[in-house]
């Protein structure tokens, strides 16, 4: 009787149990991209670009001496990583995303390279609160219109569809020969290019074939005007291109960002970051100021 007269008032007078802890969530563990992680400091992450590996970014982790904290990333089914089933892009896009937050990263600086800066550009507007500053180096919205600014998504279709196959009919093991010819016209040294390729070699050919599907057929210009953070854009000069037709092509593409900076670089090819190191630490180092 005492017993339930004493249950009776810790009911009356709103007596609780402790409910059990709730149990942490697992971490978060990608499956589009690999990470590094060094250096102590402002968050950057760094995102290279087609069959390259993270260590295109080492000489520009090594030019900050452990001072940010670096996160390199390496993407799914480039230079030797597991491949993931398509869409890619947009898998790529979202782990990223998903990544800053569970990890807590705080408005960390995004800087990509080619398919890697196309990355940037499209994280900074579809997540326009999530990130600090970006830097694309050498990459744009819409890679078809640097040969047409009129070129649409649907335009530019048969060409990626053809490099699609071209690539997925590449057999494995077999990326070394095609990858020197295509990287060859992009980096000016040789000994960067032999160490370029000795990574980008072991990239699964229809990952490759089918991440260039997907960047030739994703416009990311019209939403350009949502993007808050402030962008450096890193351009090569040494091209087959006539200086002011290449000065136009980049501002019909660029112009819709809200803060930006438009370099050019001269004496650099597409790989900006091995052809002039010094120049492009210089702009990085300004810019994060």
């Amino acid at each position: 009787m005492k017993r339930a007269l004493v249950f009776f008032l810790l009911a009356a007078c709103g007596a609780k149990s402790t409910p059990p802890a709730e149990p942490a969530p697992p971490p978060f563990k990608p499956t589009a991209f690999s990470v590094q992680v060094s250096g102590q400091g402002r968050p950057i992450l760094f995102i290279p670009g087609l069959a390259c590996g993270g260590d295109v970014w080492d000489g520009t982790v090594a030019h900050f001496g452990g001072k940010v904290q670096a996160h390199v990333l390496t993407l799914a089914g480039f230079a030797g990583e597991k491949p993931i089933p398509p869409p890619f892009l947009p898998t790529v896009r979202k782990e990223i995303a998903a990544y800053i937050r569970a990890n807590r990263l705080d408005h960390p600086v995004v800087v990509g390279h080619s398919l890697g800066a196309a990355m940037t550009f499209w994280l900074a507007e579809t997540e326009p609160d999530l990130i600090g500053r970006a830097v694309a180096v050498d990459g744009l919205p819409f890679f078809p219109a640097v040969q047409r600014a009129g070129a649409t998504a649907a335009d530019a279709e048969p060409q990626a569809k053809m490099l699609r196959d071209q690539f997925a009919a590449v057999p494995p093991g077999g990326m070394g020969p095609p990858l020197r010819q295509f990287l060859g016209t992009m980096i000016t040294r040789p000994a960067d290019l032999d160490r370029v390729l000795a990574r980008a070699e072991k990239s699964d050919p229809a990952s490759t074939g089918q991440a260039l599907y997907e960047l030739f057929t994703t416009d990311l210009r019209p939403d350009l005007p949502k993007i808050r953070a402030p962008m450096l854009i890193v351009a090569a000069t040494d091209l087959a291109v006539p200086r002011a037709m290449l000065e136009a092509g980049w501002h019909s593409q660029i112009d819709a960002v809200p803060v930006k900076q438009l370099v050019f670089v001269e004496g650099a090819k597409h790989f900006v970051m091995l052809d002039q190191p010094d120049r492009f630490y210089a702009l990085l180092d300004e810019f994060l100021k």
